[in-house]
């Protein structure tokens, strides 16, 4: 497995971020969706952070006073989060890739250019269902078994738990199941045919954007690694974080 990492303090206390390489699809694209939904879809291969976003690595990019999370704690995913906060100018995406975190992790990985971006929404789901062991035709990011995998319908507490407590799928991401909703950076499409198939975002100027993966009070169903969710692009709550992919332009 090929991981990237970046590690910092915060008053004494040792953070890691992060990232897995992702092989890409090459000549064999991946089967997105279920049921009537699904299509084949290539991805070309990228990072994408073990974990959501720690409120640790908020602080550390953009400060404390920027922070509005429901549960404080630097171990658990940042969320009340919308998406423009995360992609607007000096929004969280700017910031970090303009600080030393992305000149650390470009020169492991050897992409000069290499830039921070949420993930597409097919990068997400290749990502969860395990890469090119998407095969393996899991339920939930990990397994079928969602109690290994995910804190889900307020079973320990109408609440965020910290990262890395679950079982990690077959890439070792975390909490893709589960824990908070993941913003994408798609905008959503309700037919999935407009979903491009070489697994770049949809573009366009409608206001819902993209989430995945369900969290801590939502149902199994929710959580699994094909159920799509969608809200307008300035929303945030509790319930929603965000996870960082790494690639070239």
């Amino acid at each position: 497995m090929d991981v990237i990492t970046y590690r910092w303090q915060t008053g004494g206390t040792p953070h890691v971020l992060e990232l897995v390489r992702v092989a890409g699809t090459d000549d064999e694209p991946f089967q997105f969706g279920e049921g009537f939904s699904t299509r084949l879809i290539t991805v070309a291969r990228f990072y994408m952070a073990t974990t959501p976003v720690t409120q640790a690595l908020w602080n550390h990019v953009v400060g404390a006073d920027w922070i509005r999370a429901v549960q404080r704690d630097d171990l658990r995913p940042l969320e009340n989060v919308s998406w423009n906060d995360i992609t607007r100018p000096d929004g969280f995406l700017d910031r970090i890739n303009a600080s030393g975190v992305r000149q650390t992790l470009a020169a492991a990985a050897q992409l000069p250019d290499g830039r921070f971006r949420l993930p597409s929404e097919a990068e997400w789901e290749y990502a969860a269902r395990g890469g090119p062991a998407w095969r393996d035709g899991f339920k939930y990011s990990g397994g079928n078994d969602i109690d290994a995998v995910a804190w889900y319908d307020r079973r320990h507490g109408d609440q965020t738990q910290p990262v890395r407590q679950k079982a990690p799928n077959q890439l070792g991401l975390y909490d893709m199941s589960g824990n908070v909703w993941e913003w994408c950076q798609d905008v959503f499409a309700e037919d999935t045919s407009e979903i491009p198939g070489d697994g770049k975002p949809v573009q366009g100027d409608r206001p819902e954007r993209v989430l995945r993966g369900g969290c801590f009070h939502n149902w199994a169903i929710h959580c699994t690694v094909s159920k799509r969710y969608q809200l307008a692009r300035d929303y945030h709550d509790g319930c929603i974080g965000f996870r960082l992919a790494f690639a070239a332009p």
